[in-house]
């Protein structure tokens, strides 16, 4: 028999080349070496052990093995549909009936049968050969189907693979010689859910060798001849091209030293949990895990998951981190901080990447930049933490060693979106790590639930952290975790930490609380007044509980929604001029820049203190829920709207937070000298339950609020203690997502507890129909694409239904500017494109808002000519605001309601703000 030997002219690249074409067998050989590359440098010790364990054979077969499967994947590419895209030789022949069909679906339908000429068995949908042609077929991101048996030659071209024989001879070529030169063993098995990592393995190695760049270069170096000996020279050509490719991308195992508590925090003398942890956690563990920890706010969670996620890390053998935050404000505060443990701990080069939907937006580098010189690194040669350009492309930021983002990045990986497998890749290698579990939804959780289903199954170590997390949610999250059911008693210890093992028993581990951090916190209910509408009215109320800030000191109101927020802050405008009170305002519903601009503010007033600064006096903070997790601040009074417990409770956080204020307490907030460390409710008029805001309870279900109402309302004046009271008061505030209908907190509201157990419900059952199947019911990969939706469309949050608007003021000769009457000009895009500083400059000063504002917006509401076709600008929610020739601006009118860029309260419904600024500029009254 003749040696195999494959017609170079079969195409697999040519766009970019000018004219020439790169051989798709080349192309295979390339991608197998940067799988050579990343098997070497990049891939986990865990993952490479998982997977030659999983696939039955030696660690170096494996890496042998994947590379063949990798240098397969475009072998669909010798089909008519792909090659006669470009003009063919007649050997090549187009049949008139032929079926068009795509190069991945085709590499899907062919290979069982390819492979089964290399003993691959191919018979039922979870067989070797079945799976490889799916992983193989998905490597565009979506999985395809492979039905009925082999195909037979007959069978070719109503399958559009071609009708006349050359086309087989060629694919068979091109199998025969990939084998012969990468020298594959046959593997005896291959699961589902090690076919999902592989995936991502293929992916990565395909769109790292198809850049532009790489291919000029490569075209250069294509063989005269398609035989075994000029491509086997080839292929060891591409080996070290392939392997800088990896490293040029930024793919490096992340490799951080050993060391106790006190080596990876200098200066930072471990507290009960963090020494526990330290002393305990390196004894119980033995591989994959899922570490729970619940700890009172500002006790070093981050610091303890850190540690922790090290130590899980090197038993588990994975290489690098994934932090998780609830928002984008959450992610870009932890972004720093993990950049700094990252360069004071690395050995190895790591590269970091932000993950969330804005994120782009973040001056990474300048970000990395500064906790280098923070941990006194000055030359770039010391660097251990860069940003990658790479990286930075779509999709591939969860690959990067040192991940920081929002959890939705994670909870992609179980939604039917593209490339979900390459998302569950990139998290197989890393440690993972969850922070503020408790404000995650049923759907959220739901969601969860999943994913450490997937993570349990593929062993990768989680680190779940949470201030105040109830026993029914631990319990559904370690089963999910383990998959297995949990004692009955299973809980977490408050304050204190539990490690469970597949398989393995676990024990709680209680943690001493230390006195000096013990506090009771007096908490009060107060009616607000019934302001129009059943609106909450809380100016009379505030300026009497907040009178004590005129004497000195800082206080926090924290409103349910932004519009209250801005009501509230107008209305004490008069009271607190008249005091000498210094107000401020934060919500989310300003510009980027000036929100980012607040945000400083805040943090540099009331944030941890440093030495260098003294802290303000007679200033109140009006916010939203923005305060309750994003920033670490600290008040001598905490005033909030109703909430449900374990939210207060985190809201209590943030009273006399950091011990280092307390010599500059007034004496009306320090506990020493006879004062109160004191937390106000704000709850229905007259305490009347019964007439609690429509907007509270159409934000939190009203069985929460009432059970918090009452929590508070039956242990007053009793203070509450923490930490010693925490954990009952939020098991009793949430007995889990079936009702409770005996609750004695609810006498008199039985109907709300059903309302909340079917809201419940809907959110998970919602959650349950988006999301890919369990693992342990995937019969093939196409169950990850079933009924696939675009990643824009897929949603990790309940009902949410979320804008980015763009006020834009315009004058009467047309004129477009942003943020104010006289800003800055909408830039001109030259060659129908912005460059991204001008896009960036754009994009400061949008806003995020629920799609409800303006759900009545139609084509005026869109940018015009030349901008609405601009990424990323065509998705933006334009608000006109014209501008007259005296100055007056008349708000964007969206359907029935009129919105305002106003200054000093950012953007405002007309109708739902009793006072606008009018410092900066006038307005006309709304109406056409």
């Amino acid at each position: 028999m003749a040696d195999p030997v494959v017609d170079l002219r079969l195409w697999g690249k040519e766009r970019g080349l000018g004219g020439a074409r790169y051989p798709v067998v080349c192309h295979g050989l390339d991608a197998a070496a940067a799988v050579r590359a990343l098997w070497r440098d990049f891939l986990s010790a865990g993952l490479r052990r998982r997977l030659a364990a999983e696939l039955g054979l030696s660690e170096s077969e494996t890496c042998s093995v994947l590379e063949f499967w990798a240098a397969l994947h475009d072998i669909g590419k010798i089909s008519p549909s792909f090659a006669l895209q470009l003009p063919m030789p007649p050997e090549f022949p187009a049949d008139a009936a032929e079926v068009r069909i795509r190069h991945d679906q085709a590499t899907n339908l062919w290979l069982p049968t390819g492979l089964g000429v290399l003993g691959y068995p191919s018979r039922s949908a979870r067989s070797v050969g079945r799976l490889v042609a799916q992983l193989l077929g998905g490597h565009h991101g979506r999985f395809h189907s492979v039905e009925g048996a082999r195909l037979m030659p007959a069978h070719l071209p109503s399958q559009g693979l071609g009708s006349v024989p050359v086309w087989e001879a060629e694919r068979a070529a091109m199998l025969d010689v990939l084998a012969a030169i990468l020298q594959p063993s046959v593997p005896p098995r291959l699961a589902v859910e090690d076919a999902v990592l592989i995936t991502g393995l293929v992916v990565v190695a395909d769109w790292l060798v198809s850049q532009a760049d790489f291919v000029r270069e490569q075209v250069r170096k294509v063989p005269a001849v398609g035989d075994v000996p000029s491509l086997r020279r080839f292929f060891k050509a591409s080996l070290s091209p392939a392997r800088q490719l990896v490293r040029s991308a930024g793919l490096f195992r992340l490799k951080l030293e050993e060391g106790d508590f006190g080596e990876e925090f200098p200066g930072f003398s471990p507290n009960a949990l963090q020494a526990d942890i330290a002393a305990e956690l390196r004894r119980v563990v033995t591989g994959p895990g899922l570490l729970m920890v619940a700890a009172p706010m500002g006790f070093g969670k981050t610091e303890t998951a850190l540690h922790a996620a090290r130590i899980m890390g090197a038993a588990a053998g994975t290489s690098g981190i994934f932090v998780a935050l609830p928002t984008m404000a959450t992610a870009d505060q932890m972004f720093s901080r993990v950049g700094r443990y990252v360069q004071r701990r690395s050995e190895t080069t790591a590269s970091q990447t932000l993950l969330h939907g804005m994120a782009w937006l973040s001056p990474v580098e300048e970000i990395l930049a500064k906790a280098r010189t923070a941990e006194g690194i000055v030359s770039d040669a010391e660097a251990r933490v860069h940003s990658s350009e790479w990286l930075r492309g779509a999709k591939r930021g969860l690959l990067a060693g040192v991940g920081v983002g929002t959890i939705d990045q994670a909870l992609l990986a179980v939604l039917p979106v593209r490339h979900n497998a390459l998302r569950m890749f990139s998290l197989a290698g890393k440690t993972v790590i969850i922070d503020e579990v408790h404000a995650f939804d049923s759907y959220m959780r739901k969601l969860l639930r999943e994913l450490l289903g997937w993570l349990g199954e593929l062993g990768v170590p989680v680190v779940l952290l949470s201030a105040t997390l109830p026993k029914a949610i631990a319990k559904e999250l370690s089963a999910a975790y383990t998959g297995a059911e949990v004692e009955t008693d299973f809980e977490i210890p408050y304050p204190g930490w539990r490690y469970v093992e597949r398989g393995r028993k676990s024990e709680p581990r209680a943690v001493s609380f230390p006195v000096d951090r013990r506090r009771p916190v007096e908490a009060s209910l107060r009616g607000v007044g019934r302001g129009a509408g059943k609106r909450p009215d809380r100016v009379p109320v505030l300026q009497e509980v907040l009178a004590p800030v005129i004497d000195g000191g800082c206080a926090v109101v924290i409103c349910t929604t932004v519009a209250q927020a801005q009501q509230t802050f107008s209305g004490l405008s008069e009271w607190a001029a008249r005091n000498g009170i210094t107000r401020k305002l934060l919500h989310a519903r300003f510009p980027s820049h000036q929100r980012a601009t607040i945000t400083e503010d805040v943090l540099e007033a009331f944030g941890k203190p440093d030495g260098s600064r003294g802290r303000p006096q007679r200033t109140i903070l009006v916010a939203t829920q923005v305060v309750e997790q994003s920033l670490d601040v600290d008040f001598d009074l905490v005033v909030t709207d109703l909430a449900p417990i374990e939210l207060l409770l985190q809201r209590a956080g943030r009273l006399q937070r950091h011990p280092g204020w307390d010599d500059q307490r007034p004496a009306w907030a320090d506990p020493a000298r006879g004062g109160h460390r004191q937390m106000v409710v704000l709850t229905a008029p007259d305490l009347d339950l019964g007439e609690l805001p429509r907007s509270w309870s159409y934000i939190y279900p009203r069985a929460s609020l009432i059970r918090a109402h009452e929590l508070i309302r039956r242990r007053d004046p009793q203070p509450i203690n923490i930490p010693e009271d925490v954990q009952d008061l939020v098991d009793r505030g949430n007995p889990g997502d079936f009702p409770v209908l005996d609750d004695d907190l609810l006498t008199g509201f039985a109907e709300v507890e059903l309302e909340r157990s079917a809201r419940c419900m809907i959110e998970s059952q919602t959650a349950q129909r988006v999301t890919i199947r369990p693992i342990r019911e995937l019969a093939s990969l196409a169950g990850l694409s079933e009924e696939l939706v675009d990643e824009e469309q897929a949603t990790t949050r309940f009902n949410a239904d979320s804008v980015r608007v763009l006020p834009v003021f315009i004058d009467g000769s047309g004129e477009l500017r942003l943020g104010h009457p006289a800003g800055e000009r909408l830039p001109i895009p030259e060659r129908d494109r912005l460059s991204r500083e001008e896009a960036i400059a754009v994009m400061r000063h949008t806003i995020p808002a629920p799609g409800s504002l303006v759900r009545d917006r139609d084509e005026n509401h869109t940018l015009p000519e030349p901008w609405h076709a601009l990424w990323p600008l065509s998705d933006l929610v334009a608000l006109p605001h014209r501008v007259d020739d005296e100055g007056n601006v008349r708000p964007a009118r969206v359907g029935r309601k009129f919105l305002l860029l106003d200054p000093e309260l950012g953007l405002c419904d007309v109708a739902e703000t009793t006072r606008l600024s009018s410092e900066s500029y006038r307005k006309a009254d709304p109406g056409d």
